[in-house]
């Protein structure tokens, strides 16, 4: 019986013998048959070397990441330890136990894959993980897992846990195009990785496995629940005390709604990218760890779009639009807008520098940018741009035009008769009277006296490209880039001189080596006495005209130009102080009727008055605070005229400015109005040709 028993034993031991040297003639051919189409590791080495470029607002703070995969690396010693820790709890708890592989678990997995025959098992270890998504794909054959685990067992051998660990945290895909979790941090809480909380860690821990169903700004509840979870491991692996884990899942979920989703500054960023993409390439934008710091001032871009979409909101609701933008899906994407649009931009005056730039109401609904890229009609704030004309060739705020009909030969050979906005005509008019409320026959009538080549002269200073051919483009028929119209406002602010729009105030490349620099570019318009009476009579406009609403919640100066366009397809306001230019419009990409109380003048001053309130670290100054108020320069005088003729008083009547070699008569004998040096005098021809 015992001989019997030996034999057995014998027996069991020569068939266990024969199949382990199976298995490990099996193990070793796999090898064998794998070990050369295995992927090199060096790409590890290197990963460092491959990072998106990184984008500055003008406070420093990072906005946006150009990047194929956004990405923003980090190292390991940055990272708070119980994200450290949470992640280990999480993904893999042997981490530190194994050599790149969890024998059973892989074993125990395959063999459940092959039972069922549907591949589906995890048990991947970090180090399997990091394999997997950096050098293998995503399918769930048996050949890939083969080489997920030689592969995990190289990097091993050639990597420390902790350099395994910071590839890991850079590499790990964190939902759209998030990869790394410095990037992910910005992300989903609005700060560095560094500065995780316990929860904030856990949460994104938690997403690893499932990124968009964990999502904590999608599915708030799915994520806190998954948190949550992952606290507890935390807690029962001792790496928190009772204390710290009751104060982590009493903390709510939050998120920051980051910068990376904010709308306000994605029309600016794209601006910025079809510049840079020209310029350095697509490789290198997207791949060559640039760092871009702009003129965006991100906190006032958000605030600006908010009241932007509010105001246009409410104007929807007043109105029986066909289309209104709470009726379009938030996550539609590259639509025919039909809805209310609008746009803004915000310059400093000296510098050019750009605070604020949104081309429409939603960036994901459309990426058109129409400040940069539309033509809109202006409607009447063109009426500056050839009234600065005006005032070079000798009219001066008293100029008096007989505000009458008249009939003329249009561009297109049809027979013409310019309206006032109100249909109503005002008789004589002092030019100041005509700007403040936007008369429009009496601007015709100084356009006709300038003649077509002053026009044209005027629009080519001011920015606008574009040959005059007929009078009608006094009254802002003519199309114009809104940028490029805003950007000429600057020209009064600035005493006569136009600064050109500047987005980046600086490129350096990955070793911080200065490729460009932003610089301002000033084109002399005019002189500083008519960029000053030019001024002045836009503060009209806002005192007691057609833009007063402007200084709604404002208390400073501010000078400034309404618009409407034919047919009510345009409604501007642009408007500036000593420091800084503002410019906003709406209107129908379609070019629809938008109503008449459609205005932009009334968000304005709540704009500006935020600008004020950032660019002065928080405080609003006084409003006679000298940064905000339009001095006088030499060579403008005050002198008192006589405000229904437009002639010199005898000491009496209301102030008015003038270039000192240009003042009006006293009151004439002769005529009862100052009509020099126009030709419209009491006999002014009504019909032309």
């Amino acid at each position: 019986m015992k001989r019997r028993h030996r034999r057995d034993y014998s027996k069991t031991l020569k068939i266990a013998g024969i199949a382990v040297c199976i298995i490990i003639g099996i193990a070793v051919g796999v090898v064998w048959f794998y070990r050369d189409g295995l992927p090199p590791t060096s790409e590890l080495r290197n990963f460092t070397l491959r990072s998106g470029s990184e984008v500055y607002d003008r406070n420093g703070k990072m906005i946006h990441l150009f990047a194929f995969e956004k990405r923003k690396l980090v190292s390991l010693r940055e990272l708070p330890p119980h994200l450290v820790d949470a992640l280990i709890v999480a993904e893999d708890k042997n981490f530190y136990k194994h050599y790149g592989v969890d024998i059973l678990g892989n074993v125990r997995a395959i063999v459940i894959d092959i039972v069922r025959w549907d591949f589906s098992q995890g048990a991947s270890t970090i180090t399997q993980q990091m394999a997997r998504n950096m050098f293998l794909t995503l399918d769930k054959r048996i050949s890939r897992k083969i080489k997920e685990i030689l592969l995990s067992f190289r990097i091993e051998r050639e990597f420390t846990k902790e350099e395994i660990l910071e590839i890991y945290f850079n590499k790990i895909f964190w939902g759209g195009q998030i990869h790394g979790v410095e990037t992910a941090a910005l992300y989903y809480f609005g700060k560095h990785a560094k500065d995780l909380t316990l929860p904030e860690s856990a949460t994104l821990i938690g997403m690893i496995q499932r990124p968009n169903y964990f999502d904590p700004i999608k599915h708030p509840d799915r994520a806190l629940a998954r948190r949550n979870l992952i606290l507890e491991r935390m807690k029962k692996v001792k790496k928190l005390d009772e204390e710290e884990y009751l104060a982590a899942i009493k903390t709510p979920l939050r998120n920051a709604g980051s910068s990376y989703r904010q709308y306000a500054s994605d029309y600016f960023i794209e601006h910025i990218r079809l510049y840079l993409e020209r310029k350095y390439g697509t490789e290198r934008l997207f791949e060559g760890g640039l760092r871009i710091y702009t003129t965006l001032d991100q906190d006032l871009s958000v605030y600006a779009d908010s009241v932007m979409n509010q105001y246009l909101t409410e104007v929807e609701g007043r109105h029986n639009y066909a289309n209104k933008y709470a009726s379009v899906s938030p996550n539609a994407f590259d639509i025919n807008t039909k809805y209310l649009q609008g746009g803004l931009v915000l310059m400093e005056n000296k510098t050019g520098y750009v605070r604020a730039l949104i081309g429409g109401r939603n960036f994901t609904h459309s990426k058109f940018n129409r400040m940069t890229q539309a033509k809109r009609q202006p409607g009447s704030s063109i009426k500056p741009v050839f009234y600065t004309a005006a005032i070079e060739k000798g009219y001066t705020p008293a100029t008096v035009i007989n505000d009458a009909p008249i009939s003329l030969t249009g561009g297109d050979g049809k027979p013409w008769s310019p309206q006032n906005y109100t249909k109503k005509y005002y008789g004589f008019s002092r030019m100041r009277t005509a700007i403040t409320h936007s008369y429009n026959l009496w601007a015709v009538k100084a356009a006709i006296d300038l003649g077509l080549d002053v026009l044209s002269d005027a629009f080519m200073r001011f920015g606008i490209k574009r040959r005059v051919t007929d009078y009608s483009a006094a009254l802002g028929s003519y199309e114009v880039t809104p940028i490029t119209l805003i950007s000429g406002y600057t020209t009064f602010p600035n005493g006569g001189y136009r600064v050109s729009p500047v987005f980046i105030t600086k490129v350096e490349d990955i070793n911080g080596k200065v490729l460009e620099r932003g610089y301002t570019t000033k084109t002399q318009v005019t002189d500083s006495g008519v960029a000053y009476i030019m001024t002045s009579m836009l503060q009209s406009v806002t005192s007691s005209g057609t833009g007063a609403a402007a200084r709604n919640n404002y208390h400073w100066q501010v000078a400034g130009k309404t618009g409407t366009s034919s047919d009510h397809r345009d409604a501007w306001f642009i408007g500036f102080n000593p420091k800084f230019t503002l410019g906003i419009w709406n209107g129908f990409d379609s070019n629809a009727t938008v109503s008449s109380s459609a205005v932009c003048a009334p968000i304005w001053g709540r704009i500006m008055t935020k600008c004020i309130r950032l660019d002065n670290k928080g405080k609003l100054p006084a409003a006679d605070d000298p940064r905000f108020t339009f001095s006088v320069p030499d060579g403008v005088v005050s002198r008192k005229i006589n405000s229904s003729t437009g002639f010199l008083s005898n000491g009496e009547g209301m102030d008015e400015y003038f270039l000192e070699d240009n003042i009006p008569p006293a009151m004439s004998d002769t005529l009862r109005f100052n009509f020099y040096p126009t030709r419209w005098g009491y006999n002014d021809a009504q019909e032309l040709d």
